[in-house]
Protein backbone atom coordinates (compact mmCIF):
# COMPACT_ATOMS: atom_id res chain seq x y z
CA UNK A 1 0.00 0.00 0.00
CA UNK A 2 1.01 3.65 -0.38
CA UNK A 3 1.73 5.97 2.54
CA UNK A 4 2.69 9.63 2.81
CA UNK A 5 5.72 9.45 5.08
CA UNK A 6 7.14 12.33 7.13
CA UNK A 7 10.88 12.48 6.40
CA UNK A 8 11.67 15.55 8.50
CA UNK A 9 10.66 19.22 8.65
CA UNK A 10 9.39 20.36 5.25
CA UNK A 11 9.69 16.94 3.63
CA UNK A 12 7.05 14.31 2.86
CA UNK A 13 7.43 11.34 0.52
CA UNK A 14 5.19 8.71 -1.04
CA UNK A 15 6.44 5.25 -0.09
CA UNK A 16 5.20 1.67 -0.23
CA UNK A 17 4.80 -0.63 2.73
CA UNK A 18 2.99 -3.86 3.51
CA UNK A 19 -0.66 -3.68 4.49
CA UNK A 20 -0.73 -4.22 8.28
CA UNK A 21 -2.30 -7.46 9.46
CA UNK A 22 -4.94 -7.06 12.20
CA UNK A 23 -4.55 -9.22 15.30
CA UNK A 24 -7.44 -10.74 17.28
CA UNK A 25 -9.71 -7.95 18.53
CA UNK A 26 -8.47 -5.55 15.84
CA UNK A 27 -9.73 -4.34 12.46
CA UNK A 28 -8.14 -3.13 9.24
CA UNK A 29 -9.68 0.07 7.87
CA UNK A 30 -9.38 1.26 4.29
CA UNK A 31 -8.89 5.00 4.74
CA UNK A 32 -11.35 7.13 2.81
CA UNK A 33 -10.25 10.53 4.10
CA UNK A 34 -8.01 12.09 6.74
CA UNK A 35 -7.85 15.76 7.67
CA UNK A 36 -4.66 17.78 7.98
CA UNK A 37 -4.68 19.21 11.50
CA UNK A 38 -2.57 21.77 13.32
CA UNK A 39 -0.39 19.09 14.95
CA UNK A 40 0.38 17.61 11.53
CA UNK A 41 1.24 21.07 10.24
CA UNK A 42 3.45 21.98 13.21
CA UNK A 43 5.31 18.69 12.82
CA UNK A 44 5.79 19.29 9.10
CA UNK A 45 7.05 22.83 9.61
CA UNK A 46 9.43 22.45 12.54
CA UNK A 47 9.37 18.87 13.81
CA UNK A 48 7.81 17.47 16.96
CA UNK A 49 9.55 16.18 20.11
CA UNK A 50 7.34 13.06 20.16
CA UNK A 51 7.13 12.36 16.41
CA UNK A 52 10.29 11.05 14.77
CA UNK A 53 11.06 11.31 11.05
CA UNK A 54 9.79 8.19 9.34
CA UNK A 55 6.35 8.39 10.93
CA UNK A 56 3.13 8.55 8.95
CA UNK A 57 1.08 11.52 10.14
CA UNK A 58 -2.69 11.94 10.12
CA UNK A 59 -5.19 11.19 12.90
CA UNK A 60 -8.58 12.50 11.69
CA UNK A 61 -9.37 9.14 10.12
CA UNK A 62 -12.54 7.83 8.47
CA UNK A 63 -12.97 4.81 6.25
CA UNK A 64 -14.48 1.39 5.70
CA UNK A 65 -13.55 -1.82 7.51
CA UNK A 66 -11.67 -4.03 5.05
CA UNK A 67 -11.03 -6.88 7.49
CA UNK A 68 -12.41 -7.51 10.97
CA UNK A 69 -11.09 -9.73 13.73
CA UNK A 70 -13.22 -7.97 16.34
CA UNK A 71 -16.64 -9.04 17.57
CA UNK A 72 -19.48 -6.75 16.51
CA UNK A 73 -17.67 -5.21 13.54
CA UNK A 74 -18.06 -6.33 9.93
CA UNK A 75 -16.30 -5.74 6.65
CA UNK A 76 -17.98 -2.79 4.96
CA UNK A 77 -18.84 -0.92 8.16
CA UNK A 78 -18.20 2.82 7.76
CA UNK A 79 -16.21 4.06 10.74
CA UNK A 80 -14.49 7.07 12.23
CA UNK A 81 -11.35 6.25 14.22
CA UNK A 82 -10.09 8.29 17.15
CA UNK A 83 -6.32 8.79 17.41
CA UNK A 84 -6.21 7.54 21.01
CA UNK A 85 -8.34 6.25 23.89
CA UNK A 86 -7.78 6.26 27.67
CA UNK A 87 -6.60 3.12 29.45
CA UNK A 88 -9.30 3.43 32.17
CA UNK A 89 -6.89 1.97 34.75
CA UNK A 90 -4.39 4.72 35.71
CA UNK A 91 -4.84 7.33 38.47
CA UNK A 92 -5.94 10.00 35.99
CA UNK A 93 -8.58 7.73 34.48
CA UNK A 94 -9.82 6.72 37.95
CA UNK A 95 -10.70 10.38 38.58
CA UNK A 96 -12.20 10.72 35.06
CA UNK A 97 -9.36 12.96 33.84
CA UNK A 98 -9.22 10.95 30.63
CA UNK A 99 -7.18 13.46 28.61
CA UNK A 100 -4.42 13.13 31.23
CA UNK A 101 -4.33 9.33 30.97
CA UNK A 102 -0.81 8.08 31.71
CA UNK A 103 -1.04 5.62 28.81
CA UNK A 104 -3.05 7.72 26.36
CA UNK A 105 -0.75 7.10 23.41
CA UNK A 106 0.01 3.42 24.01
CA UNK A 107 -2.46 2.27 21.34
CA UNK A 108 -2.43 4.22 18.07
CA UNK A 109 -3.67 3.60 14.52
CA UNK A 110 -0.93 1.82 12.55
CA UNK A 111 0.38 3.63 10.58
CA UNK A 112 -1.09 7.17 10.57
CA UNK A 113 -4.10 8.21 8.51
CA UNK A 114 -2.17 9.49 5.48
CA UNK A 115 -2.10 5.95 4.14
CA UNK A 116 -4.35 3.60 2.21
CA UNK A 117 -5.02 1.34 5.20
CA UNK A 118 -4.66 1.52 8.99
CA UNK A 119 -4.71 -1.21 11.58
CA UNK A 120 -6.91 -0.22 14.53
CA UNK A 121 -5.67 -1.72 17.83
CA UNK A 122 -8.05 -3.43 20.23
CA UNK A 123 -8.27 -0.53 22.70
CA UNK A 124 -9.39 1.82 19.93
CA UNK A 125 -11.84 -0.74 18.56
CA UNK A 126 -13.40 -0.96 22.03
CA UNK A 127 -13.65 2.75 22.90
CA UNK A 128 -12.13 4.80 20.09
CA UNK A 129 -14.01 3.76 16.96
CA UNK A 130 -17.59 4.58 16.01
CA UNK A 131 -19.89 3.82 13.11
CA UNK A 132 -20.60 6.73 10.81
CA UNK A 133 -24.38 7.28 10.98
CA UNK A 134 -26.44 6.75 7.86
CA UNK A 135 -26.83 10.04 6.02
CA UNK A 136 -23.49 11.45 7.21
CA UNK A 137 -20.85 11.29 4.50
CA UNK A 138 -17.34 10.16 5.27
CA UNK A 139 -15.63 13.42 4.41
CA UNK A 140 -17.76 15.34 6.90
CA UNK A 141 -17.12 12.67 9.55
CA UNK A 142 -13.40 13.60 9.55
CA UNK A 143 -14.44 16.64 11.60
CA UNK A 144 -15.51 14.49 14.54
CA UNK A 145 -12.05 14.69 16.13
CA UNK A 146 -11.64 18.50 15.94
CA UNK A 147 -15.23 18.94 17.14
CA UNK A 148 -14.53 16.59 20.06
CA UNK A 149 -11.48 18.67 21.02
CA UNK A 150 -13.53 21.87 20.75
CA UNK A 151 -16.30 20.42 22.92
CA UNK A 152 -13.68 19.80 25.58
CA UNK A 153 -12.49 23.39 25.12
CA UNK A 154 -15.98 24.82 25.59
CA UNK A 155 -16.40 22.60 28.65
CA UNK A 156 -13.15 23.94 30.13
CA UNK A 157 -14.35 27.51 29.49
CA UNK A 158 -17.62 26.76 31.31
CA UNK A 159 -19.68 28.66 28.73
CA UNK A 160 -23.19 29.57 29.89
CA UNK A 161 -26.22 31.21 28.24
CA UNK A 162 -26.04 34.99 28.03
CA UNK A 163 -22.27 35.24 28.41
CA UNK A 164 -19.99 37.20 26.11
CA UNK A 165 -17.42 34.90 24.51
CA UNK A 166 -14.39 36.02 22.51
CA UNK A 167 -12.68 33.46 20.28
CA UNK A 168 -9.19 34.45 19.13
CA UNK A 169 -8.31 32.67 15.89
CA UNK A 170 -10.09 31.94 12.61
CA UNK A 171 -8.81 28.41 11.93
CA UNK A 172 -11.07 25.39 12.08
CA UNK A 173 -10.76 25.17 15.88
CA UNK A 174 -11.67 28.82 16.30
CA UNK A 175 -14.68 28.45 14.02
CA UNK A 176 -15.83 25.35 15.89
CA UNK A 177 -15.42 27.11 19.25
CA UNK A 178 -17.58 29.94 17.95
CA UNK A 179 -20.30 27.60 16.69
CA UNK A 180 -20.37 25.57 19.90
CA UNK A 181 -20.33 28.63 22.18
CA UNK A 182 -23.23 30.17 20.30
CA UNK A 183 -25.11 26.86 20.45
CA UNK A 184 -24.63 27.03 24.24
CA UNK A 185 -26.49 30.35 24.28
CA UNK A 186 -23.56 32.77 24.40
CA UNK A 187 -22.99 35.95 22.41
CA UNK A 188 -19.86 35.27 20.37
CA UNK A 189 -17.20 37.46 18.78
CA UNK A 190 -14.43 35.89 16.71
CA UNK A 191 -11.19 37.58 15.69
CA UNK A 192 -8.96 36.68 12.76
CA UNK A 193 -7.28 38.00 9.64
CA UNK A 194 -7.95 35.57 6.75
CA UNK A 195 -10.83 36.87 4.55
CA UNK A 196 -11.98 33.42 3.39
CA UNK A 197 -12.19 32.20 6.97
CA UNK A 198 -13.84 35.35 8.29
CA UNK A 199 -16.59 34.95 5.69
CA UNK A 200 -17.38 31.55 7.18
CA UNK A 201 -17.00 32.92 10.72
CA UNK A 202 -19.79 35.39 9.99
CA UNK A 203 -22.14 32.38 9.83
CA UNK A 204 -20.98 31.02 13.21
CA UNK A 205 -20.37 34.11 15.36
CA UNK A 206 -22.43 37.18 16.19
CA UNK A 207 -19.56 39.54 15.44
CA UNK A 208 -16.40 39.07 13.36
CA UNK A 209 -13.37 41.22 14.15
CA UNK A 210 -10.77 41.59 11.39
CA UNK A 211 -7.43 42.10 13.12
CA UNK A 212 -5.73 42.73 9.78
CA UNK A 213 -7.50 46.08 9.59
CA UNK A 214 -8.30 46.95 13.20
CA UNK A 215 -7.07 46.80 16.78
CA UNK A 216 -8.60 43.87 18.68
CA UNK A 217 -8.62 45.46 22.12
CA UNK A 218 -10.20 48.66 20.82
CA UNK A 219 -12.85 46.70 18.90
CA UNK A 220 -13.73 44.56 21.93
CA UNK A 221 -14.08 47.61 24.15
CA UNK A 222 -16.15 49.39 21.51
CA UNK A 223 -18.56 46.47 21.30
CA UNK A 224 -19.48 46.25 24.95
CA UNK A 225 -16.30 45.69 26.91
CA UNK A 226 -14.32 42.68 28.11
CA UNK A 227 -15.60 39.15 27.51
CA UNK A 228 -16.73 36.70 30.17
CA UNK A 229 -14.89 33.92 28.40
CA UNK A 230 -11.90 34.08 26.02
CA UNK A 231 -10.61 31.12 24.00
CA UNK A 232 -7.13 31.35 22.48
CA UNK A 233 -7.13 28.96 19.53
CA UNK A 234 -3.91 30.16 17.85
CA UNK A 235 -0.39 29.25 19.11
CA UNK A 236 0.62 32.88 19.57
CA UNK A 237 2.02 34.11 22.88
CA UNK A 238 0.97 37.67 22.09
CA UNK A 239 -2.62 36.49 21.61
CA UNK A 240 -2.53 34.68 24.96
CA UNK A 241 -1.24 37.79 26.67
CA UNK A 242 -3.88 39.93 24.97
CA UNK A 243 -6.59 37.51 26.10
CA UNK A 244 -5.70 38.19 29.72
CA UNK A 245 -6.28 41.89 29.10
CA UNK A 246 -9.63 41.31 27.37
CA UNK A 247 -11.32 39.05 29.91
CA UNK A 248 -13.79 40.49 32.42
CA UNK A 249 -13.49 40.10 36.21
CA UNK A 250 -14.51 36.58 37.30
CA UNK A 251 -13.88 35.52 33.70
CA UNK A 252 -12.07 32.55 32.21
CA UNK A 253 -9.27 32.41 29.63
CA UNK A 254 -8.65 29.08 27.91
CA UNK A 255 -5.31 28.33 26.27
CA UNK A 256 -6.63 25.84 23.74
CA UNK A 257 -3.81 26.06 21.20
CA UNK A 258 -0.56 24.13 21.57
CA UNK A 259 2.31 26.61 21.89
CA UNK A 260 5.95 26.14 20.98
CA UNK A 261 8.11 25.18 23.96
CA UNK A 262 9.92 28.51 24.05
CA UNK A 263 6.72 30.59 24.31
CA UNK A 264 6.58 32.86 27.36
CA UNK A 265 3.94 35.39 28.36
CA UNK A 266 3.90 38.15 30.97
CA UNK A 267 0.85 38.66 33.14
CA UNK A 268 -0.30 40.83 36.02
CA UNK A 269 -0.92 38.44 38.95
CA UNK A 270 -3.36 40.93 40.45
CA UNK A 271 -5.74 40.19 37.59
CA UNK A 272 -5.97 36.69 39.01
CA UNK A 273 -6.01 37.81 42.66
CA UNK A 274 -8.30 40.85 42.70
CA UNK A 275 -10.34 40.23 39.53
CA UNK A 276 -10.49 36.46 40.17
CA UNK A 277 -9.68 35.69 36.55
CA UNK A 278 -9.08 31.99 35.88
CA UNK A 279 -6.58 30.65 33.36
CA UNK A 280 -7.29 27.11 32.16
CA UNK A 281 -5.92 24.70 29.59
CA UNK A 282 -7.69 22.30 27.28
CA UNK A 283 -6.08 19.40 25.45
CA UNK A 284 -7.65 16.64 23.41
CA UNK A 285 -10.93 14.89 24.14
CA UNK A 286 -12.54 12.09 26.10
CA UNK A 287 -14.64 9.36 24.46
CA UNK A 288 -17.91 11.08 25.41
CA UNK A 289 -16.79 14.22 23.55
CA UNK A 290 -16.17 12.13 20.42
CA UNK A 291 -19.60 10.47 20.62
CA UNK A 292 -21.26 13.87 21.00
CA UNK A 293 -19.27 15.26 18.05
CA UNK A 294 -20.63 12.54 15.77
CA UNK A 295 -24.17 13.31 16.96
CA UNK A 296 -23.73 17.03 16.20
CA UNK A 297 -22.54 16.24 12.69
CA UNK A 298 -25.28 13.69 12.07
CA UNK A 299 -28.15 15.96 13.16
CA UNK A 300 -26.80 18.98 11.30
CA UNK A 301 -26.07 21.06 14.41
CA UNK A 302 -22.55 21.60 13.05
CA UNK A 303 -22.31 22.36 9.33
CA UNK A 304 -19.15 20.35 8.84
CA UNK A 305 -19.32 20.43 5.06
CA UNK A 306 -19.00 24.23 5.21
CA UNK A 307 -15.55 23.92 6.79
CA UNK A 308 -14.06 21.50 4.24
CA UNK A 309 -12.57 23.75 1.58
CA UNK A 310 -9.83 21.68 -0.09
CA UNK A 311 -9.04 18.07 -0.94
CA UNK A 312 -5.87 16.40 -2.20
CA UNK A 313 -4.75 12.95 -3.28
CA UNK A 314 -2.05 11.17 -1.31
CA UNK A 315 0.44 11.98 -4.09
CA UNK A 316 -0.38 15.69 -3.69
CA UNK A 317 0.36 15.63 0.03
CA UNK A 318 3.45 17.84 -0.01
CA UNK A 319 1.66 20.52 -2.04
CA UNK A 320 -1.37 20.27 0.25
CA UNK A 321 0.75 20.82 3.36
CA UNK A 322 2.44 23.83 1.77
CA UNK A 323 -0.96 25.30 0.94
CA UNK A 324 -2.19 24.79 4.50
CA UNK A 325 1.02 26.38 5.80
CA UNK A 326 0.13 29.37 3.62
CA UNK A 327 -3.28 29.67 5.35
CA UNK A 328 -5.24 28.51 2.31
CA UNK A 329 -8.84 27.64 3.12
CA UNK A 330 -10.06 26.13 6.38
CA UNK A 331 -9.92 22.33 6.40
CA UNK A 332 -7.96 20.29 3.86
CA UNK A 333 -8.53 16.55 3.49
CA UNK A 334 -6.15 13.93 2.14
CA UNK A 335 -8.04 11.29 0.13
CA UNK A 336 -5.86 8.15 -0.14
CA UNK A 337 -8.18 6.12 -2.41
CA UNK A 338 -8.44 6.66 -6.18
CA UNK A 339 -12.21 7.09 -5.81
CA UNK A 340 -11.92 9.62 -3.01
CA UNK A 341 -14.20 9.23 0.00
CA UNK A 342 -17.18 7.84 -1.93
CA UNK A 343 -17.20 4.49 -0.12
CA UNK A 344 -20.72 4.30 1.28
CA UNK A 345 -21.98 0.81 0.51
CA UNK A 346 -21.36 -2.22 2.69
CA UNK A 347 -18.77 -4.48 1.16
CA UNK A 348 -17.29 -1.53 -0.69
CA UNK A 349 -13.84 -1.73 0.86
CA UNK A 350 -11.06 -3.07 -1.28
CA UNK A 351 -7.63 -4.21 -0.11
CA UNK A 352 -4.61 -3.94 -2.40
CA UNK A 353 -1.05 -4.86 -1.53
Amino acid sequence: MKVLRYRGPGELAIESMAVPDPRPGEVLVQVAACGICSTDLKTYRRGHPKIAPGAVLGHEIVGVIARSRADGWQEGDRVVVAPYAPCLACRACERSSFTLCEHLFDALPDPGGFSEFVRVPERLVERGMWRVPEGLDLEEATLAEPIACSLHGIEALDVRPGQRVLVIGDGVMGLLHAALARAAGAWVALSGRIPERLAIAAEMADVVLDTATGDLEAEVLRRGGPADRVAVTVPDGAAAQEALALVAPDGVVSLFAGFSRDTRIAMDPNRVHYDQVRLVGSFGFAPHHFRRAIELLADGSIAGRRLITHRARLEEGQEAFEAVAGFRGVKTLILPQPGGAQMHRKGGARQDS
